[in-house]
């Protein structure tokens, strides 16, 4: 895992004054999720130069599978670390915000993440949360990747977020395969296909790996003969 991929954010989204007022004056009337999609100006910039802020904090990637989503393709979703319908109170809390892509998302759902959820104060370390919080947690304390592709848990928090957030879904693995053979495609190709024994463990469907797997070693070969005969 890279530095890049290996980010703590150190600092949440910093709202303006005319973003502070807005929220200040939903939650004067009684905060409840509805008032996330409020139409009022300043909450709608909120919204957006929040994203902007933490795509670029969390170096472009997911919070929790950590995979780089363009922006201009699909649209990283403002994530709510504690979910705001069981906890409206903290919609609004820069803390408890950052960009997750779309499918990290929609697994994790409203699932509860708070080690203690009947809690009164946002927790202040990461040691309050059963997922990796993007602002507490260095992701390499608790996930690892196997040969750089497949994820494993190394802590109960790091296999609550692969669990929650589907991280051994197969299609992530692909991406990091690809991933990899664009830096170096000679020097990672053996170590590649070493993964084929692993594979069972890590992600959901284990034969459409092998076949991905397969397929771009034939590709990969292919090549090389070609280049061969030039």
């Amino acid at each position: 895992m890279n530095e890049i991929e290996d980010f703590i954010v150190t600092e949440p989204y910093m709202p303006s004054e005319g973003e502070k007022k807005a929220i200040a004056e939903l939650e004067a009337k009684g905060i409840a999720p509805k008032n996330w999609n409020s139409k009022k100006k300043d909450v709608v910039s909120f919204k957006k130069n929040l994203r902007e802020d933490m795509y670029e904090k969390q170096n472009k990637l997911c919070a929790y599978c950590r995979i780089h989503v363009p922006l201009a393709c699909v649209p990283m979703h403002r994530e709510h670390i504690v979910h705001k319908d069981a906890h409206p109170k903290w919609m609004f809390l820069p803390q408890n915000l950052c960009i997750a892509c779309p499918v990290c998302n929609d697994y994790k759902g409203t699932k509860e993440v708070l080690v203690n959820k009947n809690i009164e104060e946002y927790p202040k370390d990461g040691r309050g949360f059963n997922i990796i919080h993007p602002m507490y947690d260095r992701y390499s304390d608790h996930i690892e990747l196997v040969g750089g592709i497949l994820y494993r848990g190394k802590t109960p928090k790091g296999r609550f977020t692969i669990d929650t957030c589907h991280l051994y879904r197969v299609d992530l693995a692909e991406e990091r395969v690809d991933q990899r053979i664009k830096e170096d495609k000679g020097e990672i190709m053996a170590g590649i296909i070493t993964l084929l024994s692993k594979s069972e463990e890590y992600v959901d469907d284990n034969m459409k790996f092998i076949q991905y797997v397969c397929d771009i070693v034939k590709k990969y070969k292919q090549e090389n003969v070609n280049d061969d005969n030039k």
